[in-house]
């Protein structure tokens, strides 16, 4: 259980303040009513991730899934720096997959944190694990918009791989052995 809660908290750190930093991400390129369809884009291809992940368990399982999801978001964040200024398509790329993986692990955490908790105490369990994992976005979210009032996106972007790096550790006993 230990191992997936704390995959989830990894993924909260990145999640929202992920959100919150799309308008910002998306003005770089665009204005108006492009950067509106961008950013509901970018944050739309989470719910495809969702089904398209929970189609792939059957056949690589959920800590696998959430593995792969958690490393795509960590590989883009850590990636910001040269994309933010690609071309187009590698910008629009970069941004649309890390949109849609950013997102598509939480069913995952979630069927995990329940699978590997305690019988007697899932919804207990999933309410606390939730309320942490929220609390460590309302931090990110704070810290995440604040540095970037300040810094360069190219230097803030990097840093919302830590969440999903230390996430992907304390996962790895459950997709090293297929949960």
């Amino acid at each position: 259980m230990r191992a997936s809660a704390f995959g989830y908290f990894g993924h909260m750190w990145e999640l929202y303040a992920f959100f919150v930093l799309i308008p910002a991400i998306v003005a770089t390129r665009f204005a108006g009513s492009a950067a509106s369809w961008w950013v509901a884009a970018t944050m739309a291809l989470g719910g495809v991730a969702c089904i398209v992940g929970g189609a792939l368990v059957r056949r690589f399982g959920g800590s696998r899934v959430a593995a792969f999801q958690l490393a795509s978001g960590a590989l883009c964040g850590l990636l910001a720096p040269w994309l933010l200024e690609a071309p187009l398509w590698a910008w629009a790329l970069w941004l649309l997959w890390w949109g849609a993986t950013v997102s598509g692990d939480s069913p995952q955490f979630s069927a995990l944190t329940a699978a590997n908790a305690p019988r007697a105490m899932v919804g207990s369990v999933l309410t606390f694990v939730n309320a942490i994992g929220f609390t460590i976005s309302t931090c990110t979210i704070t810290l995440f918009a604040a540095l970037a009032a300040q810094w360069p996106l190219a230097l803030v972007l990097p840093w919302l791989a830590v969440g999903p790096v230390i996430g992907l550790w304390f996962l790895s006993p459950l997709w090293r052995n297929a949960r």
